[in-house]
């Protein structure tokens, strides 16, 4: 008895049809079991068998079982972004050029240094040729404050108006005239206003001026030859005496005053503080002007000595007047010789001094 074939467990198809070819050689492996429910399928690509058209393979890739029996998906992944290359800096170029910046600055260094030499050798020799220059090169001195409102402060210095003496000092250098007005110790001439101011007539502008009245006041502070608070501004630096004199020429009046100090810092501090100004000096009987504050006035110091100088109409008031504000000036500088002549008489005088023994 031949036997027949064997069936497949359970569940499966079993063999071709004959149709499909010949069977299986018992030696060639059957197809596993697959899970219950499901037919067994051969494996494909072995030689020999042939599943039905219904059972062909799908050409497309099975996704591998996932172990609990489901697909793994796998993702693509996405492109990861990359960090940007920086590049490397030139540090041979930084060097070369930091270099070329040492050297250029070291050259305007040496040639701001050069250029400031230059100037200063310059300005010594400019101020070398100043120096040097002869007395035929100065320019005459004269009156240099203007008609005006303003204090004599615009007056020339004594030392720029009068000329320069080359006794006193070591090498002939220039002496300051009214150095023996500085203090009272030196300067021994009486305090007289007819003797300081002696000129009957004075010649200012082409205008000839007469005197017409001369004061001595003391104490300075007491209101007779000040106004407007110059009193108590002399007072307080040790004023002793004020000295008038009015010259009058037509309608215009000067008065031109000086007060004494007993040294030249107190005369000039006093100077700082200015205010108000000098009175105008009449005789008796005549018209007061200049009595209050309103008049053109000037003032300035020279040694131990502060004088002064007002402005106004002999025919009375406190208004300013145009031709005697115009001589403000020339008087000023007539004052300012007066006091020289002093300084030179008490230098003259001073033991020692050339013609000291004669004149005792």
């Amino acid at each position: 008895m031949v036997p027949g074939p064997v069936l497949p467990p359970s569940g499966g198809f079993g063999p071709p049809p004959a149709s499909y070819g010949p069977p299986v050689p018992p030696a060639q492996p059957v197809a596993q079991p697959g899970p219950p429910g499901q037919p067994s399928l051969p494996q494909p690509g072995q030689p020999g068998q042939q599943l039905p058209p219904q059972w062909q393979p799908n050409p497309q890739p099975h996704p591998q079982a996932h172990p609990q029996g489901h697909p793994q998906a796998h993702p693509q992944p996405y492109p990861q972004p990359q960090a940007p290359q920086r590049a490397e800096p030139n540090w041979q170029a930084l060097a070369d050029r930091n270099a070329a910046d040492d050297k250029r600055r070291r050259r305007l260094r040496a040639l701001g240094v050069a250029v400031a030499v230059v100037l200063v050798g310059g300005l010594v020799a400019g101020g070398t040729v100043l120096l040097t220059k002869g007395d035929g090169d100065k320019p005459t001195a004269g009156p240099t404050a203007s008609a005006s409102n303003r204090p004599s402060s615009a007056a020339p210095s004594a030392a720029q108006s009068a000329a320069p003496s080359a006794a006193g000092t070591p090498g002939g250098a220039p002496d300051d005239p009214s150095k023996p007005i500085w203090e009272a110790a030196t300067d021994p001439a009486p305090q007289d206003a007819g003797a300081l101011f002696s000129a009957l007539q004075v010649t200012v502008n082409g205008a000839t001026w007469n005197r017409t009245f001369v004061s001595l006041d003391s104490p300075c502070w007491d209101g007779n030859s000040t106004t407007g608070g110059l009193g108590k501004v002399l007072g307080d630096q040790g004023c002793q005496k004020v000295l008038r004199a009015t010259y009058v020429s037509g309608d215009s009046a000067v008065t031109v005053g000086v007060a004494v100090f007993d040294h030249k810092i107190q005369a000039e501090t006093s100077m700082k503080s200015y205010t108000g100004h000098l009175k105008g000096a009449v005789a008796p009987g005549a018209p007061a002007f200049c009595a209050t504050p309103g008049c053109t006035n000037t003032h300035n110091t020279l040694g131990r000595y502060a004088y002064f100088t007002v402005e106004g109409s002999a025919k009375g008031g406190d208004t300013a007047d145009a031709a005697a504000t115009a001589a403000a000036a020339g008087f000023g500088e007539h004052v300012k010789g007066q006091l020289l002549q002093r300084a030179k008489a008490a230098s003259a005088a001073a033991p020692g001094a050339p013609g000291a023994a004669a004149a005792g």
